[in-house]
């Protein structure tokens, strides 16, 4: 194992660190205070998402159904009633704390979706200070390999800082993210999935690791990093 090592840990937005399915819920009470129609739209788009494996930006389908003075309103009574710890996952703060816990060390968020949604998610979960990329890419894998120099190392973008790093490491809950994954990156991918996953695995780089927690990934970084 190599001392000494830069390493920069990239952690996902939904369903990695923040909540996203309490936001939904807290988001479709708010909405059926005074509409209950659109609380039921929500609900069915969030469902056919779901059903197709595609993103929903629930702030800009918010935004577009109510008008932009409305949104700007719902926004801040959002803020009010959505403490910012209450929609961290388990283990969010100590996984953030671990990417930060050595000289050498830095940590960013790499999310997909709507710059919108995604900065009114990070502020309302106290993140919005981290170095963060939004990417309409969902191939994170493939955005990481693009950043490693001849020598192996990695030349982050400006967004991460842009200095040169020797290990990458993201933990997402998209098998798709890690499609690509470049040796000399770790990947661990957040899922209940235990024998299905592995199985699932099989088309990917061998240092993309099935986690069930961001707990379980701090445990194994241990034995990489």
């Amino acid at each position: 194992m190599k001392v000494n090592r830069k390493v920069f840990q990239i952690l996902d937005l939904d369903r990695t660190l923040l909540n996203t399915s309490k936001l939904a819920h807290q988001l479709k009470e708010m909405v059926a205070k005074n509409d209950s129609q659109l609380a039921k739209s929500i609900n069915d788009e969030i469902m056919r998402h779901q059903k197709e494996r595609t993103s929903f930006f629930i702030f800009e389908y918010i935004a577009q159904k109510i008008g932009e003075e409305k949104f700007h309103t719902f926004i801040e009574e959002l803020h009010k009633a959505a403490p910012s710890m209450e929609l961290l996952l388990p283990g969010a703060k100590e996984r953030i704390n671990y990417a930060k816990s050595q000289p050498g060390w830095g940590m960013g968020i790499m999310t997909y979706g709507s710059k919108r949604d995604q900065m009114i998610k990070l502020k309302l979960i106290g993140l919005q200070f981290e170095h963060l990329l939004i990417t309409e890419n969902p191939h994170k894998g493939k955005i990481i390999s693009s950043w490693q120099l001849e020598d192996g190392t990695f030349k982050l973008p400006i967004d991460f800082g842009g200095h040169v790093v020797d290990v990458v490491t993201l933990d997402d809950d998209k098998l798709i993210a890690f499609e690509y994954l470049p040796q000399g990156a770790y990947g661990q991918w957040i899922t209940d999935a235990s024998l299905g996953g592995s199985t699932e695995l099989m088309h990917f780089s061998e240092n993309v690791r099935v986690v069930p927690s961001l707990e379980a990934s701090i445990s194994y970084l241990k034995t990489k990093l």
